[in-house]
């Protein structure tokens, strides 16, 4: 775990998130909510998002995942969707290249590494008592490229 300005980051991504967080003046928190997600089996794990950014009643919950194979992840993150409220904007931040890879049933957002300085622009201009606006999930890439 690295600070990061008083700011506990877990991962590169999850730090390059704060710094551009704390650069456009967007107040943010580590690890501050916990929930619960029921698994296949019908037990449950705990689920802590890295960072969470409020815009009024809606919660952006930014995490990250390194690739597009990381099953446990993006399997918690489609069981979590599921199963919690539309006021939870679930966000993703991945490497470049596996952006594509990402079901697109993981997210409600997602964003490259080198996209987020677009993802805070993105939070920052919610209108805090609007509807949350449209994300256009990027369609998946030919599994023959």
């Amino acid at each position: 775990m690295t600070e990061r300005g008083g700011h506990a980051c877990d991962s590169q991504l999850e730090q390059s998130v704060c710094a551009e967080m704390q650069h456009q003046g967007l107040a943010h928190e580590h690890r501050s909510l916990h929930f619960r997600v029921a698994d296949e089996a019908g037990g449950k794990a705990d689920y802590t998002p890295a960072i969470v950014a409020r815009r009024g009643s809606i919660l952006f919950l930014v995490d990250s995942v390194e690739s597009g194979t990381d099953r446990d992840a993006i399997d918690r993150f489609s069981r979590f969707l599921e199963q919690h409220s539309p006021e939870l904007v679930l966000v993703l931040v991945t490497t470049d290249d596996a952006v594509e890879r990402i079901p697109p049933g993981a997210y409600d957002e997602v964003y490259a590494a080198s996209d987020v300085g677009k993802l805070t622009t993105r939070i920052r201009s919610q209108d805090p008592k609007g509807i949350i606006r449209p994300f256009e999930k990027p369609s998946p890439r030919d599994s023959a490229r």
